[in-house]
């Protein structure tokens, strides 16, 4: 991955929250000074304008600190507590909601799209399990142009009938379902439409009761308005005038159940343990859900499930929407979570935050990551 060499770095870029440390069962200072290091050069190295990072590891400790400028304009610093958009981990939401759905008799994974699609191409040959692994061959609705539009106006308004349109007009580009891994964002907007119908209800309102208010998490939700309700704002590098692009507003509907969700690093925590050890699901159920198949051209130890990254020995998800760059990713070996957000995603949409994922997990659990 290459690195970006600051173009604009704010004086408090390197400040840390002191509020940001938990009083309870801390990591061991030497390994605390070995992560803040980590997470301080990256920063450095990549301007990110701030970062949040969370550690649990049972039986050693945890970790929770915030560092940098939650506002380039106030020089308001990063807080723990500070909600943001998780963009692709959202996906997890969604496909456990059609598991939900599908263990409750309201579907089947091995139901055709068209039953709910007649018209959408392929529809007779792509099944909901081809959808929820990334194998239904479709095309992606959000590609570079529709990237550009939304960086230009993220308050434009779109919905998911719009992202169901756009992938069908690109039917010329769609291949045989069930033949490889292929990411898209499509797969998942066309499941939380699914959801919708299915459950009669919202997608918002399904995933509080089915999915938040069961693990207690008091500080997620699927967001249909463009307000992040904190004081955290999140950044594009303009690479022509190499200063920061508030993107904290923007209509969240263009990502819908492929990226819509806002969590806090406390709430992940929760979430993505009981996203890998199917706490919401029947254990038949989540064993299917973790059966991966490694995607179209990625290393052999990447592999997506039913809605879930497998990457080498961790269970999880990241993500990226303008302004945010997120990891949330459980390893079943030590019972360990680890959750990073950035406050930056510029307009080629790639990660702010997987350099550090790999720096930090190659320094806390170097005898079980293969990079």
């Amino acid at each position: 991955m290459n690195v970006i060499q600051p173009a604009w770095c704010p004086p408090v870029l390197l400040a840390l929250s002191l509020a940001s440390f938990t009083a309870a069962a801390p990591l061991p200072a030497a390994t605390v000074a070995q992560i803040d290091s980590i997470v301080r050069d990256t920063m450095r190295e990549r301007n990110l304008p701030s970062v949040a990072v969370g550690v649990w590891i049972p039986g050693q400790g945890e970790y929770r600190a915030a560092f940098g400028t939650a506002n380039l304009q106030t020089g308001r610093m990063r807080q723990v507590s500070d909600a943001f958009r998780i963009a692709s981990i959202s996906k997890t939401f969604t496909a456990t909601a059609i598991l939900q759905l599908a263990e409750q008799g309201q579907l089947s994974t091995s139901d055709l799209l068209s039953k709910w699609f007649p018209d959408f191409p392929n529809a007779g040959r792509i099944t909901v399990k081809d959808l929820l692994m990334m194998r239904s061959g479709v095309a992606e609705y959000a590609d570079a142009d529709l990237l550009a539009a939304y960086y230009r106006r993220p308050l434009a308004p779109f919905t998911a009938q719009d992202a169901v349109r756009l992938a069908a007009a690109r039917a010329a580009s769609f291949t045989a379902p069930a033949e490889q891994t292929v990411y898209t964002n499509t797969n998942y907007v066309l499941l939380e439409r699914i959801v919708e119908r299915v459950s009669g209800q919202d997608m918002d309102a399904y995933l509080q009761a089915h999915v938040m208010m069961p693990l207690g998490l008091r500080g997620t939700f699927y967001a249909t308005g463009p307000v992040l309700p904190s004081l955290l704002h999140g950044y594009s590098l303009d690479a022509d005038t190499g200063t920061f692009r508030d993107m904290t507003w923007l209509n969240p509907q263009l990502a819908g159940g492929a990226g819509a969700v806002v969590s806090t690093l406390d709430d992940l925590h929760i979430y993505v343990r009981a996203l890998c050890q199917g706490t919401l699901l029947r254990p038949a159920t989540q064993t299917e859900r973790l059966a991966g198949q490694p995607g179209a051209g990625s290393p052999s130890f990447i592999r997506y499930g039913e809605g879930v990254l497998l990457f080498g020995p961790f269970c999880g998800h990241n993500g990226t929407i303008f302004g945010f760059s997120s990891e949330a990713f459980y390893l079943p070996s030590k019972d360990a979570v680890i959750v990073i957000n950035v406050n930056r995603i510029d307009l080629n949409d790639q990660s702010q935050s997987s350099e550090l994922f790999l720096r930090l997990t190659k320094a806390l659990f170097p005898q079980d990551v293969p990079w």
